[in-house]
């Protein structure tokens, strides 16, 4: 059981590694935003305390990464992996049709959190983004996921 965690979380931290890379080194503004998939999936697996302490950790590294509206990601991961943590007490396995569907609404959940605590509609962001541009993002994000998990499936012989 141990080697299943340890290769689950191994999977997590290429998923960082790799939005590092494909964002900052290579500069590929394309990629969807790994770090979402990562604290999403990493979610499901932890307490909602431990998950909010992980989404906190995946925040800052995105924050460290912005430009403007430091401390939003932070505060948009730790609500996003507390309420995807709280998923497993109502849904419970893996299929991909869910994983679809909550990475679709987590990602969203994190982009309106970030709107509002970042302090965008004061920049000239229109709060329209949220019914246009977000769920487009979102779904965006929820197609890396299933990919991602595919990937690891593939690798790793888990179901």
């Amino acid at each position: 059981m141990a080697s299943r965690s340890s290769a689950f979380w191994l999977f997590i931290v290429v998923l960082v590694l790799l939005h590092l890379v494909l964002r900052l080194a290579l500069g590929l503004g394309i990629v969807p935003d790994l770090l979402i998939v990562a604290a999403l999936l990493g979610a499901r697996r932890l307490d909602a305390p431990a998950a909010a302490a992980f989404g906190l950790g995946l925040g800052i590294l995105a924050d460290s990464l912005a430009m403007v509206a430091f401390g939003a990601s932070a505060v948009a991961f730790v609500v996003g992996c507390y309420v995807g943590s709280r998923t497993r007490s109502f849904f419970e396995g893996d299929s991909y049709l869910f994983v679809t569907l909550y990475a679709f609404l987590g990602a969203w959940l994190i982009a309106v959190v970030r709107y509002f605590a970042g302090g965008y509609m004061g920049r000239g962001v229109e709060l329209s983004h949220l019914g246009t541009g977000a769920p487009l993002e979102s779904l965006y994000v929820a197609v890396a996921a299933v990919i991602s998990l595919i990937a690891y499936r593939a690798v790793s012989g888990q179901r």
